[in-house]
């Protein structure tokens, strides 16, 4: 079955468009949103359709994607996926992928050198992939004349889970592979994440706080030619959350602080021209966000 992809988006001067790793990938549906009753999901069939659910299998569907931002005067690559042929143990769904990333970016017009900054929303495995690839049996970065961009707040909590020796193995080697080593070479910066900063961003470009998926955890807002757009992370990771901000990823280290960052999009959000581009959402991707009776209906763009 084929599906319809994303559109480039437009902000003004600013341009968005999606690398894919992963599309439709199939999960449990409890793996990814802890406290979700499938009862009650199907109450919501009318407004989530086919994009994000395979109702047949009983499963949430997702993607896993970079965007690329251009701007006038630079090009920003948000979130780096997992990277192919990483060890991350057989539980996860991210071991050992081969996927045609790099050739999603070629067909970009992009070369890996052509990225300025590479911005992590937050540094789970799923986000920090392809920072670095492997070149002869060492990791070196992917993007060459790229300024990494990490929030201190989460890169200090990482650094104090792995001397606890505590976390998921696998976020923990991502940790090692894929971010430590862009900060002791000095080729990342480490942004305050309390509040909303230009971070040496175009302007038009802000990162904002979206805490609560983890400490530090960041999106990016776009305000240009009379248009504006919020590129979430994982402050949401599959559009019933619009319904349900109170169903919270199993992966959330505050799920009562994650249900307020929902809730705190969908009321500046709703019913506005605001674009919003998830992490996770698979397909068409891009949407606006519509009062539908008691509920919301997200709209793709």
């Amino acid at each position: 079955m084929s599906h319809p992809a994303m559109s480039p988006q437009r902000f003004g001067a600013i341009t968005v468009e999606k690398i894919v790793e992963l599309d439709f990938f199939p999960l449990d549906p409890n793996w990814l949103i802890a406290d979700l009753d499938w009862a009650e999901l199907e109450t919501e069939r009318h407004r989530l359709g086919d994009d994000g659910v395979d109702w047949a299998a009983k499963k949430l569907l997702i993607g896993v994607h970079s965007y690329v931002v251009r701007t006038p005067t630079c090009t920003v690559l948000v979130d780096t996926c997992c990277g192919d042929r990483r060890e991350r143990g057989t539980a996860s769904p991210f071991h050992q992928l081969e996927t045609p990333y790099l050739a999603n970016l070629a067909a970009l017009g992009l070369r890996q050198e052509d990225i300025d900054f590479v911005f992590c929303t937050h540094l789970h495995v799923d986000h920090v992939g392809w920072n670095v690839r492997d070149d002869n049996g060492r990791f070196v970065p992917t993007f060459p004349n790229a300024r990494y961009l990490f929030g201190a707040e989460d890169f200090a909590n990482r650094l104090r889970i792995e001397a606890s020796g505590n976390g998921p193995p696998a976020s923990r080697l991502a940790f090692k592979e894929c971010v430590l080593p862009l900060v002791e070479s000095g080729r990342a910066t480490l942004f305050d994440t309390a509040l909303p900063t230009e971070a040496g961003l175009d302007g038009g470009l802000t990162l904002l706080p979206l805490p609560g998926h983890c400490p530090g955890h960041s999106g990016l807002a776009i305000a240009a030619g009379g248009r504006r757009a919020l590129l979430t992370g994982d402050a949401l990771h599959h559009p019933v959350q619009f319904g349900r901000p109170h169903w919270h990823c199993s992966a959330d280290a505050d799920p009562a602080e994650s249900t307020r960052t929902r809730r705190d999009i969908i009321a500046r959000t709703a019913d506005t021209d605001t674009v919003l581009l998830t992490a996770h959402f698979p397909g068409r991707t891009a949407g606006r966000l519509e009062s539908d009776g008691d509920g919301f209906r997200f709209c793709y763009t």
